[in-house]
């Protein structure tokens, strides 16, 4: 085709998101920059939570919209739009708005983490695809090797996007012999995904076992007030709240370890962030981009879920070692997080896109006659609670003359 490809991002949140946020800005930001004109419509944004960011415009959902109001919400806001190429990042919405971009040259799927219907998911709209990147190399595998997925060249793996800590952040090593370690958590506190709940069993654990450390919790979320009231009063804790630019790297820079609670992520672009200050990760074996990161600095990093009584032990060793291992390990942690520039990211897109634009169009339409469900009607509070795979349901693809 000719003249620049115009690009529509899709996704639940832009304003409050935190990692996948980040991605979206570096998209919207150098897109344009390479003569991709993009925007984002954020789907749970109001329009005034994004108002700063002219390129992304907010639908407004809440919990009390349903699958049926949200999609002629939907019609209504992107009714005569022009783009070329839909990208619905974690594929969300696909299912139920993709039969209103049937005029679109190609359309993408974004995969950034990982959770428990992604093969339905993924079987319900991928005649609708016709290519997926993803940050996370694992979850690339995993798509490739579904019975439901496309072929394995039009699936990519793009490692995650993030900013490096400026040099003016960074604080020389110090021992870790003699003194409390501190050991930091980075992202959005919540239970479903995060499991925030762990860490103040985490904490008693490594009192338990002696091992003298304080944990500071960088980021903010639906379950802080809950998690705060969770530790003993006398908890070595520290709660810094939601913090940007010099303060959030000045924060992080005092770490030692940086541990991850989750039970799935993708390539958690906090992790990143906090290795490029030469944080030691600590990393649950959860099959994610999080646990290559993790063994790419040190294999005996990772630890299986909930076994507190393990990472106390990794802790005790590491401040056994001598002083030159500790400031080698910190400067492998640099080394890994210096990959992911966004420029790097960046071209990797560009030359995926090229390459789904030259190869033949796979997928097809959707049906604009959507089947009859009693779940389309349920408020997404009530279906994401109690019926979360009917989110994924999708209007069947159009089958070819």
């Amino acid at each position: 085709m000719s003249g620049p490809l115009r690009l529509r991002h899709y996704f639940t949140r832009f304003a409050t998101l935190g990692g996948v946020q980040s991605i979206l800005a570096t998209h919207l930001r150098l897109d344009n920059r390479h003569n991709l004109p993009s925007s984002l419509l954020a789907f749970f944004d109001s329009a005034n939570a994004v108002q700063a960011h002219p390129s992304v415009t907010g639908l407004g959902l809440t919990g009390w919209d349903s699958i049926r109001s949200a999609r002629k919400k939907f019609r209504r806001h992107e009714s005569g739009r022009a783009y070329d190429i839909p990208i619905y990042h974690d594929l969300w919405g696909l299912a139920f708005f993709g039969d209103r971009d049937d005029r679109s040259f190609r359309r993408l799927g974004a995969v950034h983490s990982q959770w428990p219907y992604l093969d339905y998911q993924l079987a319900q709209v991928r005649d609708g695809l016709d290519g997926i990147f993803t940050d996370s190399e694992s979850i690339a595998e995993q798509l490739r090797a579904s019975p439901d997925g496309l072929a394995p060249t039009r699936i990519r793996h793009l490692p995650v996007p993030a900013q490096v800590a400026p040099e003016t952040s960074l604080e020389p090593p110090s021992p870790l012999a003699g003194r409390p370690l501190i050991v930091g958590y980075v992202g959005r506190l919540d239970y479903a995904q995060k499991r925030v709940d762990r860490l103040p069993e985490l904490l008693q654990t490594l009192r338990e076992e002696n091992v003298p450390c304080e944990l500071q919790i960088l980021g903010d979320g639906a379950a802080r007030k809950r998690l705060s009231t969770s530790f003993p009063a006398d908890a070595p804790v520290r709660f810094w709240g939601r913090q940007s630019g010099e303060s959030y790297w000045r924060t992080m820079a005092r770490w030692d370890f940086v541990i991850s609670t989750s039970d799935h992520e993708g390539s958690p672009l906090a992790l990143i962030e906090s290795l490029s200050l030469g944080n030691v990760p600590l990393f649950p074996k959860i099959g994610s981009g999080g646990d290559a990161l993790a063994e790419a600095v040190d294999p005996g990093l990772r630890y299986a879920p909930g076994d507190w009584r393990g990472v106390a032990e990794t802790l005790k060793n590491w401040q056994a070692k001598p002083f030159a291992a500790w400031c080698a390990i910190r400067d492998r942690c640099r080394q890994i997080s210096r990959r992911h520039s966004p420029e790097s990211y960046h071209a990797r897109f560009r030359e995926f896109l090229n390459e789904i634009v030259e190869a033949p169009k796979v997928s097809r339409n959707f049906s604009p006659h959507r089947p009859f469900r009693a779940t389309d009607y349920l408020p997404f509070g009530i279906l994401s609670r109690y019926r979360p795979q009917a989110l994924y349901h999708a209007n069947p693809p159009l089958r070819p003359d």
